[in-house]
C-alpha cells in the first residue's frame, strides 16, 4: 500500500471516529484535510503529465534533428525516402502531443 493511500485510509478512519463521537467540528477539519490532500495530489498528477509530454517533445525534436542530418548525408533515394517517412511520423506525433498539451493546459486553466 502506498503512502498516499495509507494516509487517505487513516484520515477516513479518523473521520469515522469523529462521526461516531458526534464531533462535527473535528469531522469537518478532517474532511477539509482530505479535500486539500486530493487537490494537491491532482496538481502533482497534472504536473507529472505535463513533464512527460514536454520530455517526449524534446526527444522527438532531438530525433528530428538527427534524421535531418542523416537525410543530408544519405546517398540513395530509397534511404532518403525512409528517413523522410520517419520524420513525417515524428512530426505527426509531435503535433498530437502539442494538441494534448494544449488541452491539458486549457483544462488546468479552466479549473
Amino acid at each position: 500500500m502506498n503512502m498516499q493511500k495509507r494516509w487517505v485510509d487513516d484520515m477516513l478512519d479518523l473521520y469515522n471516529a469523529a462521526k461516531r463521537l458526534r464531533d462535527d467540528p473535528w469531522a469537518q477539519t478532517i474532511m477539509e484535510a482530505l479535500e486539500a490532500g486530493y487537490e494537491a495530489s491532482e496538481h502533482n498528477e497534472q504536473t507529472r503529465k505535463q513533464t512527460l509530454l514536454e520530455k517526449r517533445l524534446i526527444e522527438i525534436d532531438a530525433r528530428l534533428n538527427l534524421l535531418r542530418k542523416e537525410f543530408e548525408q544519405a546517398e540513395s533515394v530509397k534511404s532518403r525516402q525512409q528517413l523522410y517517412e520517419q520524420a513525417i511520423k515524428l512530426q505527426v506525433e509531435r503535433a498530437q502531443i502539442e494538441e494534448e498539451r494544449k488541452r491539458h493546459l486549457d483544462s488546468i486553466n479552466s479549473s
